[in-house]
């Protein structure tokens, strides 16, 4: 199956790598960033709206799996912060490391 610019998977789990460091983030701006780790030209603003699709459908299925969750919609948009599973990973990491 071909996702075009995308490996399977990509999508989400840059996503959920920026919302770890980044507490919450706009589809937009998640988009923005998936956009800037591929090289892709974010000022091509047809691109930008194809990937910002993308990016929500990777942000609906990694929510069904609590790696992330939806904090609110602003102005029709989106906000995404990191979910439970991704938290806790932290979480245990930073014990691990320091413990």
């Amino acid at each position: 199956m071909s996702h075009g610019f995308f490996k399977k998977g990509e999508i989400a789990g840059i996503c959920i790598r920026h919302l770890g460091i980044d507490a919450e983030l706009t589809t937009r701006e998640l988009a923005e960033r998936v956009m800037a780790e591929c090289n892709l030209d974010i000022s091509d603003t047809a691109l930008r709206n194809s990937v910002v699709f993308k990016v929500v459908q990777a942000q609906r299925h990694a929510k069904r799996g609590k790696l992330v969750r939806m904090i609110e919609k602003k102005k029709g948009m989106c906000v995404w912060g990191a979910g439970d599973a991704v938290t806790l990973r932290a979480v245990a990491n930073t014990l691990s490391t320091t413990g």
